[in-house]
């Protein structure tokens, strides 16, 4: 079995580590900059201070007329007891150097072995010339090269090092703590999270997550309570379905069962009267098998379409002609179409299905004496397919599930195609596979009313 690391173990790791590379990277680099700029100024200051020594040489020689005993002005003679012992140290005022006179002989030199060399042409055209008027009477070359620091240059540079250090250990400390409250910051809604997520594995969905902030995990928050509540929702719409769709199967199931019964008993002859019911029962039964197997098609996006163009004008006015003139006594049908619209390629089975549901739904719960508008026009880049009823209307609970599977309501809850209870469930799907849209909503005179938006091929 893998070992498992918290994730706090992790993040704080993961923040240990780019915390030291970083307050490392910055000292070596404050340090490379800091001794950088140091030997650029003391190069500067050398040079600066040759000029001037420059100066003092030309006014030697000129006093002297020659160049002996020049060592003594460049370097400074230093006494110094060590455990009684005596030591002599010289140290020159403008650091490593070499002075050549007119010829370019190096006369003195803190390398003993450039005394008595001569100068290159490019050593002579670097260094500092040493001029009685405008006569050359000298070069003064500095040893760039050299790197060695007296006691007081290193111990400037060991301080402004030893501080930058300083300074990153604060900052390491600093920023240590801080990333401390921001794992916890971190890892409280999470945790927050996690016992939720335990909680509702084990079936309990009553759990909702609060957090306060208002950053992307107050947004995950909320979306975890939706979640939840989507699952609330669909768990409860499961259970209702189950039981709806037993119930549906167990009304003609229960028929058949008592009729084949009763048959088998001698009670009834198995005369065509007698078998009839339960023949139109198994009709029943197998529509809403075939609708429920089409529901789960459409609802996968697997639903087959046979699209040919279709008049919808004419299919409206076939179906709703059928339909008045199956009505015996009952409320009355007015169709408006505009037969100006040009054929649509649909799958005109669907669709016809589509508008029985709808009309048979308004003809259901509208009074005898009461008026259908069935109307069909243009709008924007596809058609309206409208169905309006003076009935009672929808209660406004029922609204946001009417097109749900065996949802009953008070009043508006269809039981067309059959009084299968998908109706409207199954014009939902229909129209949503064309790639319409189907909506319901309560006239302000009372009634209901249905919209299915069908768009114009691209």
């Amino acid at each position: 079995m893998k070992r498992r690391f918290p994730f706090a173990l992790k993040l704080g790791l993961s923040f240990v580590v780019v915390i030291l590379i970083t307050v490392a990277l910055i000292y070596f680099l404050t340090a490379h900059s800091i001794t950088a700029r140091f030997a650029e100024f003391r190069a500067q200051n050398r040079a600066q201070v040759a000029r001037q020594v420059s100066g003092l040489l030309a006014a030697y020689r000129m006093e002297n007329g020659s160049w002996f005993g020049i060592e003594r002005l460049l370097s400074t003679q230093y006494t110094v007891f060590i455990n009684g012992r005596l030591i002599v140290r010289r140290t020159s005022m403008i650091g490593p150097f070499s002075l050549a006179d007119e010829t370019g002989k190096v006369i003195v030199s803190t390398k003993p072995d450039r005394v008595g060399t001569i100068l290159t042409p490019k050593e002579i055209a670097s260094g500092i010339p040493i001029k009685i008027g405008s006569v050359r009477v000298g070069t003064l070359v500095l040893d760039a090269s050299s790197s060695i620091l007296d006691p007081a240059e290193e111990k400037f540079l060991t301080s402004a090092k030893h501080s930058a250090l300083i300074g990153g250990g604060i900052a390491s400390g600093v920023a240590l703590f801080l990333a401390m409250i921001l794992i916890s910051q971190v890892l409280s809604p999470l945790r927050l999270l996690t016992r939720a997520t335990e909680r509702i594995a084990t079936g309990d969905l009553s759990q909702r997550v609060v957090l306060r902030a208002r950053d992307e995990f107050g947004q995950l928050g909320e979306s975890f309570n939706r979640m939840i509540e989507n699952l609330r929702r669909s768990e409860r719409v499961r259970q209702t379905m189950t039981a709806d769709i037993a119930h549906e199967l167990r009304t003609p199931v229960t028929i058949i069962q008592g009729n084949l019964e009763a048959i088998l008993d001698g009670i009834y002859e198995p005369t065509p009267e007698t078998i009839a019911p339960i023949y139109e029962e198994t009709l029943h039964l197998g529509r809403l098998i075939d609708d429920l197997r089409e529901l789960s098609l459409a609802e996968a996006g697997e639903l087959p379409l046979n699209r040919t163009p279709t008049d919808l004008a004419a299919l409206i006015e076939q179906v709703t002609e059928t339909i008045a003139g199956a009505l015996e006594d009952g409320p009355r049908i007015e169709v408006q179409v505009d037969h100006s619209l040009p054929p649509i390629p649909v799958d005109p089975m669907r669709i016809r299905q589509v508008i029985v549901n709808l009309v048979s739904n308004a003809v259901r719960y509208t009074p005898k004496d009461g008026v259908i508008e069935v109307s069909l026009r243009r709008t924007g880049d596809g058609v309206e397919f409208i169905v309006e009823d003076n009935g009672p209307g929808i209660s406004p609970d029922d609204l946001p599930h009417l097109f749900e599977r065996f949802y009953r309501g008070d009043r508006a809850r269809t039981r067309a195609g059959g009084g299968s209870g998908l109706g409207l469930a199954i014009a939902k799907q229909w129209t949503e596979a064309h790639g319409g849209t189907i909506r319901a909503s309560n006239r302000s005179q009372g009634g209901a009313r249905f919209v299915v938006r069908l768009p114009f091929p691209k």
